[in-house]
């Protein structure tokens, strides 16, 4: 197997991939919506959350380690599924990841723009281009920066992703002043069936997780730095936004929070003009750098799919730096369209369905790749197997049941969607567009 002409990327940069894609519109955002429903214990569902997210990961590095390839959970069905049911689970994974994680940055461009617009008012400044025009600049934006070379990406990443954990830990701390203990006497208002509603939604604050290993060949120590780069930025995250969804309950209510678009700025903004000034501006670098991070590791699975002939050759075009240009001009047009339909609030909660069907196809193949494969040999072996294998399986099953129906509605939609993709471009005449021509670059 060929090694990515890019293959720069090391533990921090792939901490900084996952926590940026981690800290985007979900814990700005989604976390006022999970604070309306379940008050204060939204809080402990984000610690939850992040510890069901740790054991996911957990299981899902050992066989992320065992083929660190370009494409992630598309790749590992076929690795230990032979025929044409390994290949269908293998692109039903990577289209669900595609649809979860992919096109999800298209959401977190549009609160972009919401928290742009949010800042400018505070200044009396009333900005006239629409959000969808903002969002659309941006979406093109993050595509042109990452497609030259990933150097600039990542270095844009890493800053992006330093300033904002640095700002989220600034509220935390500037906040706790501001935190009235009465708030807390009601923590779990509406039952604690409603923490774990909020603990389902606070799953995409840290889904992005699951991206990394789609960078595959491009980091220089596949084995060690994705295992590391997942955990590191999964304990990072729990931590941070754990204390920062108790802060934003201790400073409003459960239905101010609720009920705003922008709540941690709204909070901080009842005690701090300039506190929620700078959270709204930590808003816009969160989303910032969730966006850019999703184009740098989504784009790799249809690449992929494209180079195993699943997809039209075109997607496996790779530039003179090894960065497969097509497939993000691809995921560009593919947000576009997101950002154009404007149901966002459905689209979110769609969006960590469909990551939970890619993780769920992972842990069957793990469990395939102990039982039938003992030939190989990862070097990182899952601690507890198979209580902690059976254990994860259940919670994801659980937390998929606390959606509404209309959002797992679409959510099979879209898998089926990618059913008919497959079978047309593998069953049908046009497959001659998606054979995989010999001087192809492999990246």
């Amino acid at each position: 197997m060929k090694k990515d002409k890019s293959n720069s990327l090391g533990i921090i940069d792939g901490w900084a991939i996952g926590t940026g894609a981690m800290m985007g519109c979900s814990i700005f955002v989604v976390s006022g919506t999970a604070s309306g429903i379940a008050g204060p214990s939204a809080a402990l569902g984000f610690f939850l959350a992040s510890l069901i997210a740790m054991i996911v990961a957990v299981c899902y590095s050992e066989i992320a380690t065992a083929f660190p390839e370009t494409g992630g959970a598309y790749v590992y069905p076929r690795k230990v599924i032979k025929g044409a049911l390994g290949e269908c689970l293998s692109f039903c994974s990577g289209w669900a990841l595609f649809g979860g994680q992919g096109l999800g940055s298209a959401i977190v461009a549009v609160y972009t723009a919401e928290y742009l617009n949010w800042t400018l008012e505070c200044f009396n400044i009333t900005n006239p281009i629409p959000v969808k025009v903002i969002a659309f600049a941006l979406i093109i934006f993050y595509a042109l920066l990452n497609m030259k070379n990933m150097s600039g990406g990542k270095m844009f990443q890493l800053v992006t992703t330093i300033v904002i954990a640095g700002i989220m830990v600034l509220y935390c701390v500037w906040g706790a002043a501001y935190v009235d203990t009465a708030n807390f006497a009601d923590f779990a208002p509406n039952g604690w069936g409603a923490m774990f509603t909020a603990t389902a939604m606070a799953l995409m604050s840290y889904g992005a997780w699951s991206v990394i290993p789609s960078m595959g060949t491009a980091f220089r120590n596949p084995s060690r730095d994705i295992p590391m780069s997942m955990l590191l930025s999964l304990i990072s995250c729990g931590v941070i936004f754990g204390l920062f969804v108790l802060v934003m309950n201790g400073m409003a209510t459960p239905e101010m929070l609720g009920s705003s678009a922008t709540p941690s700025a709204d909070a901080f903004l009842l005690h701090s003009r300039y506190g929620a000034l700078i959270i709204a501006v930590g808003g816009i670098f969160a989303c910032v750098s969730s966006s850019n991070s999703h184009v740098m590791t989504s784009s790799r699975i249809p690449y992929k799919m494209s180079q195993d002939g699943f997809l039209p050759k075109g997607l496996s075009h790779v530039n003179k730096n090894g960065i497969p240009t097509y497939a993000i001009l691809f995921m560009m047009v593919c947000q576009l369209v997101v950002a154009a339909t404007g149901t966002i609030n459905l689209l979110v909660q769609m969006i960590v369905f469909v990551t939970s069907v890619s993780w769920l196809i992972t842990l069957i193949c793990s469990l395939i790749l102990r039982q039938k494969h003992p030939e190989i040999h990862p070097p990182f072996k899952m601690p507890g197997y198979p209580v902690i294998l059976i254990i994860a399986f259940i919670i994801l099953l659980f937390m998929m049941t606390r959606f509404t129906i209309p959002a797992m509605s679409i959510g099979t939609v879209w898998i089926l969607l990618g059913v008919g993709i497959y079978l047309t471009f593998t069953k049908t005449e046009l497959k001659k567009f998606c054979k995989k021509s010999s001087d192809e670059q492999e990246g």
